[in-house]
C-alpha cells in the first residue's frame, strides 16, 4: 500500500456507504468524552452505542460494525467488559480499536493496558507517543494521561510487529503502520489539544472508517486525517472574540460536512517503505 493507492481509493464510495448504512459503533470508553464520542460518530455517519456493562457488553458486539475500547476512565467492571466484547469482537471477525489512554501513567494502568494486549488483540492501536513508547517495552514519559514524549516512530513499528496490530502513534505529526511500511500524516491545528477529548473522538472516526473498510491501515489514516482537518476548518471558522468553547461546535459541523476533495494525499501524507 502506499501513495497511489490512496490516489486510487473512492473514498466518495466509502463516505456513501458510510452516511447512508450508519454502522453500529460500540464503544466501552472514557466517562469524561463520552458525550463527545457518540457525537463525533454521529457527526461522520455512524451510530454510537455506549454499552459498557459487564451484562451486555460483549452481547452488544454481535450487532455493531466495530468496537471502540478506551482506558480513559478505569475501573474493574469497565476492564471486565473491554476484555469480554473485545474477545467476541475478534472470534466475530469484527474491528477492535484500542486507545490505552494513560498506559504507563500507573502500575493499574500498565497492567490493564498489557492484558487487553494479551488477550483482546486489538485491530487498530492508537495511542499518543508516550502511550506507544510504552506498549513497545520501552521508556516513556507521561503525567497522567498526557505525553511528555514527542515521537514514537520505532516503537510504533516494533509493537506492529511484536502485536499484529495497526499501530497509529498521534502527535503533531502522527505516524500509522503496519510494521511493513510507514505513513507520516501532517497539518491540524495546536487547538486540538485545548479541547478535551480529541483523541478519545479520533478513535471513534477510526472506528466509523474500520466498520465499512476492507483495509484497516487505510481506516486508520482516514479517521486521523479527518480530526486533524476538521480541526482546521474549526479554527479558520473562528470568528474575532470566539474561542475554545466556539472551537469545539465548529469541530462537529466540520466533520458532518467533510467531502472526498477535503482529503488531499499529496499534501498530507509521506509514505515511507521500511
Amino acid at each position: 500500500m502506499n501513495q497511489t493507492n490512496f490516489e486510487a481509493m473512492n473514498l466518495a464510495d466509502v463516505l456513501e456507504n458510510l452516511r447512508s448504512s450508519s454502522p453500529l459503533i460500540h464503544h466501552i470508553t472514557n466517562a469524561v468524552t463520552i458525550n463527545d464520542c457518540a457525537n463525533i460518530t454521529l457527526a461522520l455517519g455512524g451510530s454510537p452505542v455506549m454499552a459498557d456493562s459487564p451484562e451486555e457488553a460483549s452481547e452488544m458486539v454481535g450487532f455493531a460494525g466495530a468496537l471502540v475500547i478506551n482506558m480513559g476512565t478505569l475501573h474493574p467492571s469497565a476492564i471486565l467488559s473491554m476484555i469480554e466484547a473485545g474477545i467476541r469482537a475478534r472470534e466475530m471477525g469484527k474491528p477492535v480499536i484500542f486507545d490505552p489512554v494513560g498506559a504507563g501513567a500507573t502500575q493499574f494502568r500498565r497492567n490493564t493496558a498489557e492484558e487487553i494486549l494479551r488477550k483482546v488483540r486489538p485491530t487498530i492501536i492508537k495511542g499518543n507517543a508516550s502511550e506507544i513508547k510504552f506498549l513497545a517495552g520501552e521508556a516513556s514519559n507521561q503525567r497522567g494521561v498526557d505525553s511528555l514524549d514527542s515521537e514514537a516512530d520505532q516503537a510504533a513499528i516494533a509493537l506492529a510487529r511484536s502485536s499484529g496490530a495497526i499501530v497509529a502513534a498521534t502527535g503533531a505529526i502522527d505516524t500509522v503502520t503496519d510494521g511493513k511500511s510507514m505513513y507520516k500524516i501532517g497539518g491540524g491545528t495546536a487547538m486540538l489539544g485545548r479541547i478535551t477529548g480529541t483523541g478519545c473522538m479520533t478513535s471513534s472516526l477510526v472506528g466509523c472508517f474500520c466498520s465499512v473498510m476492507s483495509s484497516h491501515l487505510f481506516a486508520a489514516i482516514l479517521g486521523i486525517m479527518a480530526m486533524k482537518l476538521a480541526g482546521e476548518k474549526a479554527q479558520k471558522a473562528l470568528k474575532p472574540g470566539q474561542g475554545t468553547g466556539q472551537f469545539r461546535i465548529n469541530l462537529f459541523d466540520a466533520i458532518s460536512l467533510l467531502t472526498p476533495s477535503d482529503f488531499l494525499w499529496k499534501e498530507r501524507i509521506t509514505y515511507v517503505t521500511l
